[in-house]
This record gives structure tokens, C-alpha cells and sequence, in this order.
């Protein structure tokens, strides 16, 4: 025999030939079935058993032969072992991952709580470093130090976001804002933020322009800045069609102020302040007129508990819990009763315990005597409650301008409501309908259209409270006074409303219907020119027949289903329409010089400002991150630390920033340094 594997031939020729026995040879396709085995060193007719640490033939069985060494007693028992200890090993592993994991967020909290950093910003850098930080690479290579981090903020991202905002105002018609109540250092500096549609976010948005330092307060100091930070930027004047700011004679005067200035340059602009601020001045008004001494009862109760730890305690032993701080903002000048409505409430609910708190008070300081008496009044009681139920639907409107969103559709009939509302609060039916659909204020005045007192309504708790003292007050005459102050309230609140709203009720109301997809195919093109006048376009007679065609082919195009375009499960109407008119812009005006007369001035409508909420919002953001920063940084720096996180809806870890702004902020150190080394 030659060897194993081979045939052996006998030399007699008459004999028949024996089969030519095969041997098998291992296949590599079996791992995949028997993860335990591996090629042996002894040859390809033998495997090695890895569990068991052994080799065996295969060359008669092949995979057979791996299936008996399977099931034989030692492979089984063995098997048994290496699971056992793999599984304690995956334990051990498990453990230490999940320490090192608490470990960590530990860390992480500690980092947050000495940083004085917002949980919410904790959970964004989380996502920032799964997302940035999963190539141990970078993590080894990243270096953003103070310096490094200010040069991207102030020299590279803040300038590439400010020039985005520019590049929207040179080719939109945009709404400026104005604040001058900021400080740096012993300089003024004048906040400028701009407000127009974004037709690819399909909403209108503001964005932190620029702060540049102002020499004074005065309206033409103010005006030159403006007009200066426009010059610097290139951006068209035309193309500034509204104006917002505080509701003061310096910003909004009709004479010498920044908007009268504004006018003489360009007489259309608009500026919707009265509507803006009609629920805060129609409160302050209609409290007025009560001639009460609310606030000095609120102010001299706050300052005789919190002069005191001793007198919180002991009207703590009696059941009674003041808010001090919630009281404290009546101290704010001017007193703004419409965000008061709380603290009516407040001193309301404590009128029982703190009437014989004061009464049985030992010390009997003047100022005692003052708030006893005042407690003991019944006429200041009931106006307290009233003001519960009067303040009511000014604090409702007030809460629907609070609202992110435009409400131009519907501001028109909100206010139509509110004015309803107060009327029939106050007027006979006939004289109420003639009131509004004339505005004749002298009806007002007419004592002959006036509800009788029994039907003047003041409220669930004032009914309840004049039953209950029904024998004591009837013999003060103190319900005759109540009713007359109800009636005074009423008639300052429609008064101040009519006057504040007629300046602008036309174009609320013709904006309110132009704007709603539902009177789509019932408008006028009068209406369209009627309101290119009234935002200030002034239009020529042929640019006229040219909006009147544009507006045509509007009013005949296919009609979009406001739901659908936007969001079915959205009901409110301000927000669908908003969508609505986002999707119009897109499919109709899309293409540069497409339908240009109607789309500007959808465009100038769009961008009205009708609430003072979102620019205070903005307003707040600019004092929060001016409080926070360090003083060390320049006004450049806090210009580019605003500029980034006011000019950008995305979150930060969502972000995707184009090659050109990457290699500037390469460069951007190196480019500090030179220039500070050629300033030595």
C-alpha cells in the first residue's frame, strides 16, 4: 500500500476490480452550522473541536462525523461549561457598561449644574456629541477654546446669519421692531429687529438685525440709527413697510417721534400699535374710571407683610398664605391691571381672613388704620370682584395675540366680539346694534339707551355677595354705586376701543377677507387695490390693471385645500391660512418676476404686525443673552452670539453648515491672530 488514501491493484487480470474508496475532506460552508469547529492542523480529514479542544476524523462520515462528535457525552458537558462562563463574562461586561454610563451622566449633570446650564441645553449637547462626536478622531482632534469659539461666533457664523437676514430684507417687504432700553456699559445701544414671510417655512418670522450704539435717547438719535444701520446693509427703504415698537410718545407720537419721521419719508407705512396694545389700554382705562384706590390697597398690604417675617408667620398660623411676590408687581410703573387680573383674584380670595387680621391688629399705625378702613369698605370689595368678571374677555383677547402665529384673519372680528360684548353689557338692544354698526360714540353718553341697573351684569360673585350682605348694603346705597361704576367701566373700555381701532378698522377688515381662502371667489379686484393703497403701495393706473390681472389668475386657479395643504388636525383658522398662503406664494409666485405686484402685496399683509408677543420674546432673548455673557467679550461678539441664536429655527445639532462657512471657521484664529499681532 502506498499510503492512506490510495487504491491497491492485484495483479490478477481475471479477478473484477474493486470500487476506488474516496475520503471527505472538510467543507468550509459547515461553520456556518457548527460554529464550534475550525480547520485542523492535521490535515483536511480531521476538524478541530473548539469547545472540547480536540481533533477527529471526518474522511468517513464527513458532516455526520461532526453531528456524533455533537452528541457525544464530553462535547455536551463541555458545552455546558463555555456557556456558563460566556454568560458570566456578558454579565461582567454588562455591569461595568452600565457603570461607566452612570458615571458619566453623573459628570454630566455636575457639568450642567456648575455652568448654571438649562436641562434642555443638556439633552441638545447630548445629541450634538452622538451625532459629532462618534469618530473617536474627531474627538481626539477637537480644540474650541475661548478664544477659537469667539472668533466663529463674532467673525465667521454671526456675519453669515446677519447676511441672510439682509439678503431677505433687500428682496421682501419687512416690518421693523425697535427696543432703546438696552445698556452696555455707559452706552445706549438700540435693538433693530425685522419681521417679514418666510415662504419656504410658510410663516411669518423675526430676526435680530443688528444693535448698533445710539448717542441718546431723543426720536431723531433714534431715527438716524435706523436710517444709518439701513445705509450700511443696502437695504431698500421702499421695502420697510411697517413699524413696531412701544406704545410711547417718542417711538409712535403722531409728532416728532421715529415713526412720524418714518412717515415723511414714507407716508404708507403702517403701524398697528393701537391694535397691538388695545386689551393692555383698554384695561388701564376702564380701571381708571373706577376711581378706586386698588393699587394703593394692594401696594400698602404687600409692603406691611413683607416688612416682616413675624406678621407672615402669624397669618400663617391662621390658615392664610400671601404672595408676596406676587403682589410686588403692583410696584411696576406703570401699573398694567390687565396682567394684574392675578392678583385681583388674589386679594379677592383673602378679603375674609385679612378683613379681621386688621381689625383685631395690635398695632394701630396710620398705616394700619388705612388698610382696615379700606378692608371694611364695601364698595372697594365689590369692585375687586367686579374687575374678576370685567377684566375677563380683554385677558381672553389678550391671550389669542399672545399666539405665535398671525391672527390678521381674524383680528377684525375679535374685535368686532370684545366691542359686541362690552356693548350689551351696557347699552339697551337697539342702541348696542346702532353702536356698532354706526361707532357713534355719543350713544355713550345717552342715558335713555342705557341698561337699567337690574340688568347691567357684574358678575357671578358681585350677585352673590349683594344677596348675602343684601340688608346691610341696600342702607349704605352701595349697590346704586356699584352698577355706576360697572357702567363707567364699560363706557371707557368701548370708548378707547372704538378710538384706538378707527385708524385702522378698514384695513383689518378688508385684510381679514382678502386674506380668508373661504371668500376666495366672492372678492372684488377693488378690494385688491383698495388694499395696495391702504399698506402704503402706491400704485400707478397701469400697475393697477396690472394687480387686477394678477388677481384674476389668483381667484381661477385651482383652490387648495387649506387642511390639507397645512395640517388636517389643525382647526385653527389663523394657522391654516397662514399654510394656505405659504402654499400659494410657492405654486403660483415661485418663479422670479411671477404675478410681482400680487405677490408683494400678499407679502406686505403677511408680515403686519398685529401682536407685540413675539418681538417682546425676541426682545427678551437679546436682554437674557446680554445679561449672561461675560463683559469681557466685544459688541461685535454679542452681535454674532445673537445673530446665531435668534436667525436660526433649526436645533443646533440639526444643523448642516455649507463648505464656505467650514473653511472660514478653519481660518478664522489664525486670521485673529494676525490681525491682533499687527495691532502691537
Amino acid at each position: 500500500m502506498d499510503g492512506e488514501g490510495s487504491v491497491v491493484e492485484d495483479e490478477n487480470p481475471f479477478k473484477s476490480p474493486e470500487k476506488k474508496r474516496r475520503f471527505t475532506s472538510f467543507q468550509s460552508s459547515w461553520k456556518s452550522s457548527f460554529d464550534w469547529i475550525a480547520e485542523s492542523r492535521r490535515g483536511p480529514q480531521h476538524v478541530t473541536c473548539k469547545i472540547c479542544g480536540c481533533d477527529f476524523t471526518i474522511s468517513h462520515g464527513g458532516r455526520h462525523d461532526i453531528q456524533r462528535h455533537a452528541s457525544s457525552e464530553k462535547h455536551r458537558q463541555n458545552s455546558k461549561h463555555v456557556l456558563y462562563v460566556r454568560s458570566t463574562q456578558g454579565h461582567d461586561e454588562q455591569n461595568s457598561c452600565a457603570t461607566k454610563v452612570t458615571a458619566a451622566e453623573t459628570a454630566f449633570v455636575s457639568m450642567i449644574a456648575e455652568h448654571n446650564l438649562s436641562f434642555t441645553c443638556g439633552e441638545h449637547i447630548l445629541k450634538f456629541i452622538k451625532k459629532h462626536c462618534a469618530d473617536p478622531e474627531v474627538v481626539k482632534k477637537i480644540s474650541c477654546g475661548g478664544t477659537k469659539a469667539a472668533c466663529i461666533a463674532r467673525d465667521v457664523m454671526g456675519p453669515k446669519y446677519q447676511n441672510d437676514v439682509v439678503a431677505m430684507c433687500r428682496k421682501l417687504p419687512f416690518c421693523v421692531y425697535l427696543d432703546k432700553n438696552m445698556d452696555w456699559g455707559e452706552e445706549k445701544l438700540l435693538v433693530i429687529l425685522v419681521g417679514f414671510f418666510d415662504v419656504d417655512l410658510e410663516k411669518n418670522v423675526i430676526r435680530f438685525l443688528d444693535m448698533p450704539r445710539c448717542v441718546s435717547e431723543t426720536s431723531q438719535a433714534v431715527f438716524d440709527c435706523l436710517m444709518e444701520t439701513m445705509r450700511k446693509f443696502n437695504v431698500p427703504a421702499g421695502n420697510l413697510v411697517a413699524f413696531s415698537s412701544e406704545n410711547d410718545a417718542l417711538m409712535t407720537g403722531s409728532e416728532d417721534s421715529v415713526l412720524s419721521r418714518l412717515k415723511s419719508l414714507s407716508p404708507g407705512i403702517v403701524n398697528l400699535g393701537g391694535v397691538c396694545h388695545l386689551a393692555e389700554i383698554c384695561s388701564n382705562v376702564g380701571v381708571e374710571a373706577l376711581s378706586a384706590p386698588l393699587a394703593e390697597l394692594v401696594s400698602d398690604i404687600h409692603s406691611y407683610f413683607s416688612s416682616s417675617a413675624h406678621k407672615q408667620h402669624r397669618l400663617k398660623t391662621l390658615g392664610v398664605l400671601v404672595d408676596l411676590e406676587l403682589l410686588k408687581t403692583i410696584k411696576c410703573a406703570p401699573v398694567r391691571w390687565l396682567h394684574l387680573s392675578k392678583v385681583i383674584k388674589h386679594v379677592s380670595d383673602l378679603w375674609p381672613a385679612l378683613l379681621p387680621y386688621f381689625i383685631n391688629c395690635e398695632s394701630r399705625a396710620s398705616k394700619v388704620e388705612l388698610i382696615s378702613e379700606r378692608l371694611q369698605n364695601q364698595e372697594l370689595r365689590l369692585v375687586f370682584l367686579y374687575l374678576q368678571f370685567a377684566l375677563q374677555p380683554l385677558c381672553q383677547f389678550h391671550s389669542k395675540l399672545q399666539n405665535r402665529d398671525s391672527r390678521l384673519v381674524t383680528l377684525h372680528e375679535d374685535v368686532n366680539r370684545i366691542i359686541q360684548l362690552y356693548a350689551g353689557r351696557l347699552l339697551k338692544p337697539e342702541a348696542a346694534a346702532k353702536f356698532i354698526t354706526e361707532r357713534d360714540l355719543s350713544l355713550l353718553d345717552d342715558v335713555d339707551s342705557m341698561l337699567q341697573n337690574e340688568e347691567i351684569r357684574l358678575g357671578s360673585e358681585v350677585r352673590e355677595y349683594l344677596r348675602v350682605h343684601a340688608s346691610s348694603i341696600s342702607s349704605a346705597d352701595t349697590e346704586k354705586k356699584i352698577y355706576k361704576k360697572a357702567a363707567l367701566f364699560c363706557t371707557a373700555v368701548l370708548k378707547k376701543m372704538l378710538q384706538s381701532s378707527a385708524e385702522h378698522y378698514s384695513l383689518l377688515k378688508n385684510a381679514g377677507v382678502f386674506l380668508n381662502p373661504e371668500s376666495k371667489l366672492k372678492l372684488s379686484g377693488k378690494l385688491a387695490v383698495d388694499l395696495a393703497s391702504q399698506v402704503g403701495m402706491c400704485l400707478t393706473g397701469e400697475e393697477e390693471y396690472q394687480l387686477l390681472d394678477e388677481f384674476s389668475v389668483y381667484q381661477l386657479s385651482d383652490t387648495i385645500d387649506v387642511k390639507t395643504e397645512s395640517n388636517p388636525h389643525v382647526n385653527d383658522t389663523n394657522a391654516c391660512v397662514v399654510k394656505y398662503w405659504g402654499t400659494v406664494l410657492k405654486q403660483m409666485c415661485g418663479s422670479e418676476g411671477e404675478l410681482p405686484i400680487f405677490k408683494k402685496l400678499m407679502l406686505v399683509l403677511l408680515c403686519l404686525p398685529h401682536s407685540h408677543a413675539e418681538p417682546q420674546r425676541a426682545f427678551s432673548i437679546v436682554q437674557k443673552v446680554k445679561a449672561e455673557v461675560r463683559h469681557c467679550l466685544t459688541l461685535k461678539a454679542l452681535i454674532g452670539l445673537l445673530s446665531i441664536k435668534m436667525n436660526e429655527d433649526r436645533e443646533c445639532f440639526e444643523v448642516q453648515y455649507p463648505t464656505e462657512i467650514l473653511e472660514a471657521a478653519k481660518k478664522a484664529t489664525s486670521v485673529y491672530n494676525k490681525e491682533h499681532k499687527s495691532l502691537k
